[in-house]
């Protein structure tokens, strides 16, 4: 009766690259407790469909919608748009289809949306707000209950009321929230239904592996801290759960755990452990945050297993950092990575241009730190655009960051683009050091 669609997010580069990876994990989520409801759910995650233009992808779409009456469809920010299209397709196979939307892009801008939506086609029933595995579940056996006594709108705005993290347009036309959102329990929620992922086109190799929920950092360009309002952190037992049921599938040859293992040190050393003390022999690489890696965390990590570790470095330039509130030493970002890389670690570092408070001086800072870090042929170096994604503190308070968005088409949110200018460097000045760093980062793996 339901169906969970992924749209198609990732760039045309990554589709055949080692960084092709599952869908959003929320849909498998989502579709695990569906299914410990008795409630039937099956997942559309049109990244399978790699070899589709969009005139198949629109076919396969049409073939699939047909026998399932409620749509769960997430998107990001720039993938936005797909999500739109798919409910247009939807409806107009039957206008008594209920579409809900949910993923961080809606979560923050559900209110534009609606009203929009109201003014245009009217093709979204609801919006699930933030962590959704109540809100969901909740409204699909209301609306479960509507579509088996045959009626399409037939429940009180009492009973919508009653879900807390919605928002929609009532019956009167009437735009509707229920702010109040259920903080969710990380040991009560059952492991990613990946078994759902069709087999047919695509299987993955790679996994993804959510060890946390929200973030202690407060960095301008996240919008984690406004999505997830508190910092929870999964037991390492519902993680080597989860590994052994990755493990099971025998798809797998490689895992990614999210994000920031090392937010808590007791923690991350238990998570390493957990690798030794099981003898868990599949790859694995994780996101952290290299500035607090000390030679032991990083013989840890080695002992352990992994073989890579992503981390954010953004600049190197101590003001830029501070003044969007990534508070770290390069110094000490340095001392991590040569520890890491004393035990042949991959390193893939993140850099980001653009930030409030970047000069032309602070990136000539930033590449001359790059040449220093002793990084090889096994790292990878990204340089991306700063995006101020709704949600993160660059959207919400763009007059204390002195910026000016003036780049308005959702479609280019995705860190390739330039979108906001500064009080230091305008679009074209902005545009010219992009071309330099992608030099760089194109210096870095010719020399691969």
């Amino acid at each position: 009766m339901i169906l969970l669609i992924n749209p198609r997010t990732s760039k045309p580069s990554e589709v055949r690259s080692q960084f092709f990876r599952e869908p959003n994990l929320g849909l498998l989520y989502l579709a695990a407790i569906l299914e410990l409801n008795d409630i039937p759910t099956e997942i559309l995650d049109l990244e399978q469909f790699i070899d589709f233009d969009e005139y198949e992808l629109e076919n396969v779409i049409r073939e699939r919608i047909i026998d399932y009456k409620i749509f769960g469809i997430t998107s990001l920010t720039n993938t936005f748009h797909f999500a739109l299209n798919i409910a247009r397709i939807i409806k107009n196979f039957d206008r008594n289809n209920y579409i809900i939307l949910g993923g961080p892009h809606v979560s923050f801008m559900y209110e534009d949306i609606l009203q929009d939506d109201k003014k245009t086609e009217s093709l979204i029933d609801f919006i699930c707000i933030g962590e959704a595995e109540i809100s969901f579940i909740n409204l699909v056996k209301l609306l479960t209950s509507q579509i088996l006594n045959k009626k399409r709108v037939n429940y009180s705005e009492r009973q919508l009321q009653a879900i807390n993290g919605i928002a929609y347009i009532n019956t009167k036309g009437d735009f509707c929230v229920n702010h109040a959102i259920d903080e969710i329990e990380l040991r009560n929620i059952p492991l990613p239904a990946r078994y759902k992922l069709s087999q047919e086109n695509h299987y993955y190799t790679v996994a993804n592996v959510i060890v946390n929920r929200g973030c202690p950092n407060q960095c301008s360009f996240c919008s984690r801290q406004n999505l997830f309002k508190n910092t929870r952190i999964r037991s390492v037992q519902s993680i080597l759960e989860e590994i052994r049921d990755i493990q099971s599938l025998q798809t797998y040859n490689h895992i990614n755990f999210y994000d920031n293992v090392n937010i808590n040190k007791r923690f991350f050393r238990s998570f390493c452990r957990m690798f030794i003390e099981n003898k868990i022999t599949i790859h694995w690489g994780c996101e952290l945050r290299v500035d607090t890696i000390s030679p032991e965390d990083a013989r840890l990590l080695k002992e352990a297993g992994c073989k890579l570790i992503a981390t954010g470095i953004e600049s190197a330039n101590e003001k830029v950092l501070k003044t969007n509130f990534k508070y770290q030493d390069p110094e000490k970002v340095k001392s991590g990575i040569i520890n890491l890389k004393k035990y042949n670690i991959a390193i893939q570092a993140y850099f980001v241009l653009g930030l409030p408070g970047e000069s032309e001086q602070s990136f000539s800072q930033t590449i001359e730190f790059i040449k220093s870090l002793p990084l090889d042929e096994n790292d990878n170096l990204n340089y991306f655009v700063a995006t101020p994604y709704p949600g993160s503190r660059l959207w919400d308070e763009q007059e204390y960051f002195g910026i000016k968005i003036f780049e308005n088409d959702f479609t280019k949110y995705d860190c390739n683009h330039i979108i906001f200018k500064t009080k230091e460097l305008n679009k074209r000045k902005l545009e010219e050091l992009y071309s330099k760093a992608k030099e760089i980062e194109m210096k870095h793996h010719r020399n691969i």
